[in-house]
């Protein structure tokens, strides 16, 4: 089961990868630049918000950033893969 806990490892090996704030990974998440100061001081967020979180750096991941060894990775989302593929498609 993804914690609030793995969720901020994951940001922040997001953060270092992409040199960007909490406050940035925060909007860009829950279009609330407060929120993961939030979770970092002990508050939490719903199931929902959580899987979208996971959801959303899994699908932005930046190459050549490491994820969490111990946090499991959601699948890159369909849409993401089918859209990413069309461009080589169109060129053969």
């Amino acid at each position: 089961m993804l914690t609030t806990d793995h969720l901020l490892r994951v940001i922040d090996a997001f953060r270092e990868a992409r040199e960007v704030s909490d406050a940035r990974v925060s909007a860009l998440l829950f279009n609330d630049g407060k929120r993961v100061r939030l979770l970092r001081c002990g508050g939490d967020v719903g199931s929902r918000p959580l899987a979208a979180s996971f959801q959303w750096l899994s699908d932005h991941w930046p190459a050549g950033g490491e994820w969490p060894a111990d946090v499991p990775r959601p699948p890159v989302s369909e849409a993401l893969v089918m859209a990413s593929a069309q461009p080589e498609a169109l060129a053969s």
